[in-house]
């Protein structure tokens, strides 16, 4: 993460990539010893649920008051929709994140 992203990005940022390493950490444990473990498969939740919060907010904040400025800079995740790593929000995904946020860029 370079330094010119603003806090809320790297928030943002470090919730996508702790929910995806919990996942990875979740199935890893499951494959070993076969038995359902909760902390892994929680923490993915209640960090998925952090990621999506703090997108919504800024993208709606976005809207009000014009920051934070480089809220584009979130739009590659639209590729992971793209790849069908959320089944189910494939498209939604996809396209909010490829077409939604990466147009904010020519909007400066």
């Amino acid at each position: 993460m370079t330094k010119n992203m603003s806090k809320r990005l790297k928030l943002i940022y470090g919730s996508f990539l702790g929910a995806f390493v919990s996942f990875l950490a979740h199935n890893m444990v499951f494959g070993i010893v076969k038995i359902e473990e909760w902390f892994f498969f929680g923490l993915f939740f209640l960090l998925m649920a952090g990621f999506i919060l703090l997108l919504l907010y800024s993208v709606m904040e976005f809207i009000i008051d014009r920051e934070p400025a480089d809220l584009w800079k979130v739009g590659f995740l639209g590729w992971f929709g793209i790849m069908g790593i959320f089944p189910g929000f494939t498209t939604l995904f996809a396209f909010f994140g490829l077409f939604g946020l990466f147009g904010l860029k020519d909007y400066f």
